[in-house]
């Protein structure tokens, strides 16, 4: 069983901020919907497609006065299971607080059909300011594999305990988004991702840790009504820290990702 899915995943990262291409349903609703081909899905800077190519799709329907939303995400993925898809179900709420300031909060379902252990749920917490923005995401109710149940259905008539996984999990990160010439965005990105679990990455020296740290540079630009994005991904571990807990050793390596979107 590839132990991808062991830590739990996250969805791309979903922007809940109001799209200057949404539609207008009524004079206090609107529907933003959005269209993305990627080169791959990364999320905390790993893999979700063992680097193969994406198409995604997300929609909100916002209620203009109080700033609530709802809306789906999905997109394609591929764990070397039998799940090939990823439905993310949220509602929120995102408002201004002053000229300068911005703040959002999410609850997020995460669904992928044929592997329905690895579904989870998941608070997500945005604060901005100017181009800065400070995150975070939780979650406690992540899901034994099914070949940690196994071993403790096994190794039960023989008074042998395997403890559960640890469920929860925490994410934060800060990143800051700069505008630069020819109507481009510079957006640079830092995160720390905590498993709270003391063994979840194993070094090739045999030692181990619940951390590690992800970052990400990217340049996107308009253009011909597209939204386009290359952006820079790597993170702090080692390929056989990111093979202990993910399957496979690439999936954590330092990449380019190249996107295009369409807002309607």
């Amino acid at each position: 069983m590839n132990r991808l899915i062991k830590w739990g995943l996250a969805s791309a990262a979903l922007s809940f901020s109001l799209s200057s291409h949404a539609l207008d349903l009524t004079p206090e609703l609107m529907l933003n919907l959005n269209l993305i081909a990627a080169s791959d899905y990364r999320v905390g800077g790993f893999s979700l497609t063992q680097g193969n190519p994406v198409l995604q799709t997300v929609g909100n329907l916002v209620h203009k006065p109080t700033g609530l939303f709802a809306g789906v995400f999905t997109s394609n993925v591929d764990f070397g299971t039998d799940t090939r898809r990823e439905y993310d179900y949220f509602v929120g709420i995102a408002r201004p607080l002053s000229e300068n300031t911005r703040f959002s909060l999410a609850y997020v379902a995460y669904d992928y059909p044929k592997d329905s252990w690895v579904n989870f749920n998941e608070w997500v917490g945005t604060f901005s300011y100017k181009g800065a923005t400070a995150g975070f995401k939780y979650t406690n109710n992540l899901q034994n594999p099914p070949a940690l149940e196994e071993a403790q259905a096994a190794l039960a008539p023989l008074g042998i305990k395997v403890p559960d996984r640890d469920n929860d999990r925490i994410i934060t990160w800060v990143e800051y988004t700069q505008p630069m010439p020819y109507q481009s965005l510079l957006n640079v990105r830092y995160g720390y991702s905590d498993t709270h679990d003391e063994m979840a990455y194993r070094s090739g020296s045999g030692d181990y840790r619940s951390t590690y740290y992800d970052w990400s540079v990217s340049l996107s630009k308009q253009l011909l009504g597209l939204d386009w994005k290359a952006t820079y991904i790597d993170t702090d571990l080692s390929k056989a820290e990111c093979m202990s807990a993910f399957g496979r050793a690439g999936d954590c390596s330092a990449t380019v990702v190249a996107s295009v979107s369409k807002s309607f």
